[in-house]
This record gives C-alpha cells, sequence and structure tokens, in this order.
C-alpha cells in the first residue's frame, strides 16, 4: 500500500550554520564571535554598579598567560590545564591595611582579607582590580595608582597583588552580598590575626608574608 514514508530524521553529516551554510563556515564563525561578545556584555552587566548577582564569565589563560580563546562561566569546572586571572589590592592609609570580613554565607565566609576577585572576560590585570576594588569598598581610583606588589601562580589561577597608598583615609561602602565589616589593621594586627586563624586559611602564610614586608616598608618611611 503506498502512501506517504514517515518524516526522517537528519541525515549525519554536516552541521547547518544560521544561514544554511556549514557551522565551521564563515556564518558559524561570526555567530561564535557574536556569542563570545554576548558573553562578556553580560558578564560585564552582572557586575555593573554594586547590585549584581548574575553570572559571571572569565578568559581562561594557558600556563604561559596566554588566552586560551575559551571563556568560563564561574561555578563549573576549570578544564585541565586552564587558569583564570585573579587580582588583590592591598589598600593603605596612615600605616595600616585595609581589610574585610566576608560574608558568613559566601565560601570561606566569617574570614578576613583584603580586596580580591576575579578578572571577567575581556578586562586586563588593572582594570581588573579597579573595578573590585570600588565595588567592595566604594574605594575609586585609576590604574596608575596601583602598584604591583607580588604575583603568585597556582593550578587554577595567576593573581596579581596590588599596593594601593592613600594619604587620606577614605569613605568605605561595603558590597554587602561580599563582606559585613572592614577593619583598618596595622601590619602587625594583621600578622596577628592570620596567627590566630582569622583569615582564610590558603591566603594566612601569604598575608602574614605581605604584613611583614609592609611593616618594613612603612617603618623605613617613618623614619625618614
Amino acid at each position: 500500500m503506498g502512501g506517504r514514508r514517515p518524516p526522517q530524521g537528519r541525515r549525519p553529516g554536516k552541521e547547518r550554520g544560521p544561514q544554511g551554510g556549514p557551522a565551521g563556515g564563515r556564518a558559524g564563525r561570526r555567530s561564535r564571535r557574536e556569542r563570545s561578545e554576548a558573553l562578556r556584555a553580560e558578564s560585564a552587566a552582572c557586575r555593573d554598579g554594586k547590585g549584581y548577582t548574575m553570572t559571571e564569565y572569565w578568559d581562561l589563560l594557558d600556563e604561559n598567560r596566554e588566552p586560551l580563546g575559551m571563556l568560563h562561566r564561574r561555578g563549573d569546572a576549570l578544564p585541565v590545564g586552564a587558569r583564570h586571572l585573579c587580582v588583590e589590592i592591598i589598600t593603605v592609609c596612615n600605616g595600616r591595611i585595609l581589610t574585610t570580613l566576608r560574608h558568613p554565607q559566601k565560601h570561606n565566609g566569617g574570614y578576613w582579607e583584603v580586596t580580591t576577585g576575579s578578572a571577567l572576560a575581556g578586562e586586563d590585570s588593572r582594570t581588573a582590580a579597579v573595578r573590585e576594588l570600588y565595588e567592595e569598598t566604594g574605594i575609586k581610583v585609576e590604574k596608575e595608582e596601583l602598584i604591583l606588589f607580588d604575583h603568585v601562580i597556582t593550578p587554577r589561577i595567576f593573581s596579581d597583588t596590588y599596593l594601593l597608598r592613600l594619604a587620606e583615609e577614605p569613605k568605605i561602602a561595603l558590597q554587602s552580598t561580599e563582606t559585613v565589616d572592614y577593619a583598618w589593621l596595622t601590619p602587625a594586627e594583621l600578622l596577628e590575626r592570620c596567627r590566630e586563624g582569622m583569615v582564610i586559611g590558603h591566603l594566612a602564610e601569604r598575608f602574614a608574608r605581605y604584613a611583614v614586608m609592609l611593616e618594613d616598608v612603612l617603618q623605613k618611611e617613618g623614619e625618614k
């Protein structure tokens, strides 16, 4: 008995792009580029001002800190061998270091730290540092005011630590979803908090080293 043949699924073959061409063609490449740009825009939008809770995207880097050309969504497992960029800002004023207390509901909540965060897709290190500092403390600075202080490499991140010197103590505006308190500590007080386990565990040793370095720098400045 003749009749219409039942509809068949698409035969295996080349995936078609959005305009009918192969996905690997010009239209496909343009689509991927546009998608990457859209994700970067979304990532930037989620950090607009001080009210953000949405998804972040990071640029992935190889072992030489070269871009892999891949975007990574925060919270997903990092691909093997890939790293992303983080920044820390040590803000110093009148011989004291600005520290903040992490929100209790965050990972490592209830511990003290300096301003820290991840670079968003499309950001360089200093741009990320300026943004993170404003978001978490309300302090506005220019890139040129940040002094590269240290650089750390782990199996997951490249981290740049910057030193910011302020002549006058600024007004602090905490980001409520990130931090719940702040304190200006002398290097000796920061060192004591590291020893008492009040600083995030994997950062305590490094922060203790920073405290000693800063105490020496500030002492020499006081002698001038």
